[in-house]
Order: structure tokens, then C-alpha cells, then sequence
């Protein structure tokens, strides 16, 4: 079940599944290389902004832009 990254703790990896929200959201995630069916690592969340680890570069996500990426839980369908 796909859940927002910022839901994630520290130390966890998803999968993006679905990025919800205008084109703006799409294209700022894009752009940081966040996408459908990229692979992700929580470095850190610790109630605010989200520091995250894509295509081993990490990266702050804001913790609103954060809530508009579903991600399913690594391991889990």
C-alpha cells in the first residue's frame, strides 16, 4: 500500500509510485530525479524538511512537496 515519503523514517527505502499534485510538483520532483519507479532512501526525517538519497545523491525534499510523493515501502507489494 503506497504511503507519502515523508511518512518514512530514517534508514528506510521505497519505491515511488505515484507523485500527486499539479505540474509544478511534477517537474520540481522530476527534476531532482524524483520519479515513478525510482528507488529512494530516507536519510533523515525528522518532522521537517525530508533529506533523501536518489541515484546516490542526496537531496531536501520539502516536508509538503514530501507529502505529495507516494512511495511503496521496500519488500512490500
Amino acid at each position: 500500500m503506497s504511503e507519502p515519503l515523508s511518512t518514512l523514517k530514517s534508514g528506510e527505502r521505497g519505491v515511488v509510485k505515484a507523485i500527486l499534485g499539479g505540474a509544478g510538483a511534477h517537474r520540481n520532483l522530476m527534476d531532482l530525479g524524483i520519479v515513478v519507479g525510482k528507488e529512494i532512501k530516507v536519510v533523515k526525517n525528522s518532522g521537517g524538511a525530508v533529506l533523501v538519497a536518489v541515484n546516490g545523491t542526496k537531496l531536501v525534499v520539502g516536508r509538503g512537496l514530501a507529502m505529495k510523493v507516494l512511495v511503496d515501502r521496500s519488500g512490500e507489494k
